[in-house]
């Protein structure tokens, strides 16, 4: 009796087996999508599939375990951003010819796809395409890193890599799309000794070109080591501690906040501008005030511009010709000599500035309804890049680091 209930269980074991590998190969145009789900993060993950049921789920995908592939890791940036991650990912496959997809899978923060061997020319190409689509769609500031060709046993190692450049995307300049290969990563096992005051001293004397240079070389440093991004961070607080302890004391509170905004900060170079425009802000307000005194042409000039800042056809010629009544050869002249800056880039300036507050109140307002106020119309896209240029990170990077409740009651 004993060895038939044993033979009955061999039994159903046997047929136990039969029926998934007939779910996995005859029902799997059925349940595939759901199965490659399971595999993709099981065996990333590692989560005991033996390898026998690796090369059944190999023959269910059509592909085998040395074939070549590219591995793609997309990741959101901000705190909230993975919340669109599902949509962005279903965005992503559509720029991709469906014979190239051999998996693709959501996880917790970030999203991996894994595709058949493509040139990086190619890749980068269709990747910024993406990393577009979710800016514009979702506004949603998304790093795509992708690996070297592998074999698609490899990815696992892939994946562990490519987690690491993302890490270290911090570093770079402007990380959007990268390969693996390209992403360089600090090395150095001991850490830096970093000075902090002579920038301390330069800042509380007002002395604004000294406190720059010595903070260029103070991150130059700090990037030479390339430490673990969360370790540059504190490197950074120490230093933006600092600077803030040279201000007035009727404004530390103010200050106080942006220790939020290099917390927050996405790349090195965002918190590197913060900081700098941080010190600049400060040393301007400690140096001794020269006394200005402007022509009243000039100060109707500077009037017109405050109340029309919002007005896309704001410009030079505008004002000389239809406010003014004045020639705008010599209105230009005239500005340039007293305020020491050209009409185009004061306006600018005003524009960022005004930009950079309606964004830190708080307001539900989209990027492109802060470029209508700004004065930039319908042209977001050129708002985007000017403001970048000016702060040094995206409107949405900025948004994102100094919308903090703190920051909404000012």
């Amino acid at each position: 009796m004993r060895q038939e209930n044993v033979f009955s269980h061999d039994n159903s074991v046997s047929d136990a087996s039969a029926d998934f590998e007939s779910l996995v190969l005859r029902d799997s145009e059925i349940v595939k999508p759901i199965l490659k789900e399971k595999f993709l993060k099981d065996y990333i993950f590692g989560v005991g599939d033996s390898e026998a049921e690796f090369r059944l789920y190999c023959s269910a995908f059509r592909t085998e375990s040395r074939e070549a592939v590219r591995v793609i890791l997309l990741k959101p940036k901000g705190r909230e951003a993975h919340k669109d991650l599902i949509y962005i990912r279903n965005a992503a496959e559509c720029f991709f010819d469906k014979k190239q997809i051999i998996l693709s899978s959501n996880l917790t923060c970030s999203a991996i796809m894994i595709i058949r061997s493509v040139s990086e020319d190619e890749l980068d190409s269709v990747l910024h395409n993406v990393v577009s689509y979710a800016r514009k769609h979702y506004e949603s500031e998304l790093l795509a890193v992708y690996s070297e060709v592998v074999p698609i046993m490899d990815i696992p190692e892939a994946y562990k890599r490519l987690r690491r450049c993302v890490e270290y995307a911090f570093y770079a300049e402007n990380p959007e799309v990268m390969c693996e290969n390209t992403v360089r990563i600090g090395e150095v096992s001991t850490a830096p000794v970093l000075e902090y005051t002579g920038i301390e001293e330069a800042v509380s004397g007002g002395d604004e070109q000294k406190a720059e240079r010595l903070i260029d070389d103070f991150f130059a440093e700090l990037e030479a080591y390339m430490p673990a991004p969360a370790v540059a961070k504190t490197y950074c607080l120490e230093l933006y501690v600092c600077i803030i302890r040279c201000c007035d004391a009727s404004r530390i509170d103010v200050y106080m906040k942006g220790i939020v905004a290099v917390q927050k900060g996405t790349s090195f170079g965002s918190i590197k501008q913060f900081i700098k425009d941080t010190s600049r802000e400060i040393a301007r307000a400690n140096a001794p005030e020269p006394v200005k005194i402007y022509s009243s042409l000039i100060k109707d000039t500077m009037s017109i511009i405050d109340k029309n800042i919002g007005n896309e056809k704001l410009s030079l010629r505008w004002i000389a010709g239809t406010i003014l009544y004045t020639n705008v050869d010599y209105l230009g002249k005239i500005f340039k000599k007293e305020t020491g800056k050209n009409f185009s880039h004061y306006v600018m300036e005003k524009r960022m500035e005004f930009a950079k507050e309606l964004i830190m109140r708080g307001k539900k307002d989209r990027i492109y309804e802060v470029a209508e106020k700004v004065g930039y119309g319908t042209n977001s896209q050129y708002f985007s890049q000017v403001f970048k240029k000016y702060t040094g990170m995206s409107p949405l990077e900025y948004k994102e680091i100094t919308r903090t409740p703190a920051r909404k009651t000012i």
